[in-house]
């Protein structure tokens, strides 16, 4: 899950930028370019007809799980709903290749959209049963469209509107720098450690010291620097990133400008602006991660006892989406930081020196805990707007 932050700000200066907006045809690109229409459109309907038809049985839980987050806004989910049961599938035709070769971070996805559906479930007035799919990730066959990952069994219970479901359409992710200024609070810090439910194979990590921050910094800013000069990785990111609003329409997915953290005249200027190339993304993508990472107050890990186990990589999604449900609920921003997982897996697969796992061993002081999930948290500096989602119809079964 680790979209990356564009930043331009250095581009532009000398681009003539206020020639370009007010030669001829300058208003016709803006809105070609969604400029007027950020949030808009049907790539973004989901976000606010999710509870209508809110009598819809089963149907309106994937209509909550829809709006999780999943890696590079990916969506890999599909969905079978009959009247009591609800089957999620893993949909690897939404792989995301040497980014993710073990489809590990696309089972944490999978892991955040089943947590929404849970906590739909009780707002619906349903009891639910969750059967998570056993398996070893590193096995699983990718010549399969999808492969079955959980079976949620539902009967009529006691109806809850928690304020973690009221938090589901105004969960977005938070590219941005944060406010330096503002500390979170120790009780915060003690909360966060609650959300993880005694779940015995998921350990949270969280740093807050200066030399802890640091170092989790370093280790990010140095994965980013080996995707970067990976090709295969960084190409298999950067395809998912949608430059025109045309495509973002079409496709209804991938991270786009209007959520890369960057200010709103900046998105605009963006927008009109012809596309840079994948290098210079690459160059500005490093710039942003180090600023924005520079500005974290928190920073955290996901742990799980078996990195390719598919039921903890699904458990290590849901606890995030609770994470960031509940920072939601307490005015706070967060975001993936997942490069250095990324590359823990790219070098078991290329069978190269594990220096990343060793460094995130010296990070978290254990060698039985595999962190399987990075993440940012600190107060918002700015408003962050919704990426794009498929339909409930374009997912089903």
């Amino acid at each position: 899950m680790t979209p990356k932050t564009i930043n331009r700000r250095k581009f532009l200066k000398g681009t003539g930028i206020a020639t370009i907006l007010i030669a001829g045809g300058g208003v016709w690109r803006a809105v070609d370019q969604g400029v007027f229409s950020s949030g808009k459109g049907s790539a973004y309907e989901p976000w606010y007809n999710w509870e209508e038809d809110s009598d819809s049985g089963p149907l309106s839980l994937v209509k909550a799980a829809i709006l999780s987050a999943s890696p590079h806004n990916t969506q890999p989910w599909l969905f079978k709903v009959s009247d009591s049961r609800i089957q999620i599938f893993a949909d690897t035709s939404r792989h995301l290749g040497a980014m993710d070769v073990y489809m590990r971070e696309m089972h944490i996805g999978i892991g955040c959209a089943i947590e929404n559906m849970l906590i739909a479930a009780t707002a619906k007035g349903y009891k639910s049963h969750l059967t998570l799919s056993p398996g070893n990730l590193i096995k699983l066959k990718l010549n399969l469209k999808s492969i079955l990952v959980a079976t949620l069994d539902l009967s009529p219970g006691e109806k809850l509107v928690s304020d973690f479901y009221k938090a589901i359409p105004n969960r977005h992710t938070d590219r941005a720098v944060y406010n330096k200024t503002q500390m979170v609070k120790k009780s915060h810090i003690e909360k966060i450690h609650t959300l993880v439910h005694d779940k015995p194979n998921i350990k949270l990590f969280i740093f807050t010291s200066e030399e802890k921050r640091n170092y989790f910094t370093e280790g990010t800013i140095q994965s980013t620097k080996d995707i970067i000069a990976d090709a295969k990785m960084a190409h298999d990111s950067a395809k998912w990133f949608r430059h025109d609003w045309d495509d973002v329409q079409k496709f209804k997915d991938g991270p786009y400008i209007d959520t890369a953290g960057v200010s709103p005249m900046m998105r605009v200027m963006v927008k009109m602006l012809p596309r840079v190339s994948e290098e210079t993304e690459n160059k500005y993508w490093l710039e942003a991660t180090v600023s924005t990472m520079d500005s974290t107050p928190v920073m955290g890990l996901i742990a799980v006892q078996e990195l390719y186990d598919r039921p903890q990589s699904i458990q290590a999604g849901q606890l995030w989406q609770r994470l960031h449900l509940w920072a939601t609920t307490q005015g706070m921003s967060m975001q993936p930081v997942n490069q250095m997982l990324e590359v823990v897996d790219r070098e078991k697969q290329l069978g190269i020196r594990a220096k990343t796992e060793e460094f995130l061993t010296r990070l978290i002081g254990e060698s039985t805990w595999k962190p399987t999930f990075a993440f940012r948290l600190g107060y918002p500096t700015m408003k962050t707007l919704p990426s794009p989602r498929r339909s409930v119809k374009e997912i089903l079964l």
